[in-house]
């Protein structure tokens, strides 16, 4: 399983996505711009890549864009049932902001 910068386990296979998906991190928590393309490329590269609709997700909520951040968190939940505990529990709070 690969794992992101903090070597925390991601649900996907792909480098790509893990790659991409830690970009938008990055980009995210810098407050810089690009974090929702960094996002896509990920999900582009996993569709059922469940933290990388949400990270999109959470992006988009701060940006003021909620119609689209709700699409981007529905995504991410129909793609969770297979997350861990710790995973679920970060879906469940962010469901509840939503």
């Amino acid at each position: 399983m690969l794992a992101d910068r903090y070597d925390l386990p991601l649900s996907t296979a792909y480098a790509a996505a893990r790659d991409a998906y830690v970009e938008g991190c990055d980009l995210a928590l810098t407050l810089y711009p690009g974090a929702v393309e960094a996002f896509d490329r990920a999900i582009a590269a996993d569709p059922g890549f469940a933290l990388a609709h949400a990270g999109k997700a959470q992006v988009l909520m701060r940006e003021g864009t909620v119609a689209a951040a709700r699409a981007a968190l529905a995504a991410a939940n129909r793609r969770s049932a297979t997350l861990d505990r710790l995973a679920s529990a970060v879906f469940w709070g962010f469901n509840e902001l939503l």
